[in-house]
């Protein structure tokens, strides 16, 4: 997935690291939204990521995990932490 540089610098900001990115590309529950998709890791996603990856390294980086991407038009647009659920449609 191709980064923007507005979701590039919101990780440098926000401390996320890219392989937390990458898992969420690969692992993340996904919310449709209008005009976008956003990645987050739900209770499923995190223990499939746990059981490919191996727990030591998901609690590594646990404080990361409660990231989210917005994926649109076909690049990630901006990377956060969650505050909030996500609303679903």
């Amino acid at each position: 997935m191709v980064l923007s540089e507005h979701a590039r610098a919101r990780m440098q900001q926000r401390g996320i690291p890219a392989r937390v990115v990458d898992w969420l590309a690969a692992y993340g529950a996904v919310e449709h939204q209008p005009g976008a998709e956003i990645f987050y890791f739900d209770r499923t996603s995190r223990l499939a990521l746990e059981r490919d990856i191996g727990r030591r390294q998901v609690r590594r980086f646990a404080k990361a995990l409660s990231a989210y991407m917005v994926y649109e038009k076909g690049r990630i647009t901006t990377v956060g932490h969650r505050f909030r659920r996500i609303k679903r449609h």
